[in-house]
């Protein structure tokens, strides 16, 4: 369905409380995370996103929304996001 998609159905407000949810659930998984579990990781196809590396770990995946957004903030700023 996608986002703009989703926010036509659900509405703003259930789509926020959504997105708070998954926010605070993936914080919660984080914090909760050893040492151990953030430095575990597998293979990725690098051909699907430009921050793909062969081989990522599970910091390494919390990383990468960060890493996305960012490259795409720049794309669409006028003064390249600084």
């Amino acid at each position: 369905m996608g986002p703009r998609g989703a926010v036509k159905i659900y509405g703003p407000r259930r789509m926020g409380a959504a997105f708070d949810r998954v926010i605070g659930s993936l914080h919660r998984r984080l914090g909760a995370a050893s040492e151990a579990d953030l430095a575990r990781g597998m293979h990725y196809p690098v051909r699907w996103d430009p921050f793909f590396q062969d081989f990522m770990t599970l910091a390494d995946v919390y990383r990468y929304p960060t890493q996305h957004f960012d490259f795409h903030y720049g794309q669409l700023t006028l003064d390249g996001g600084s």
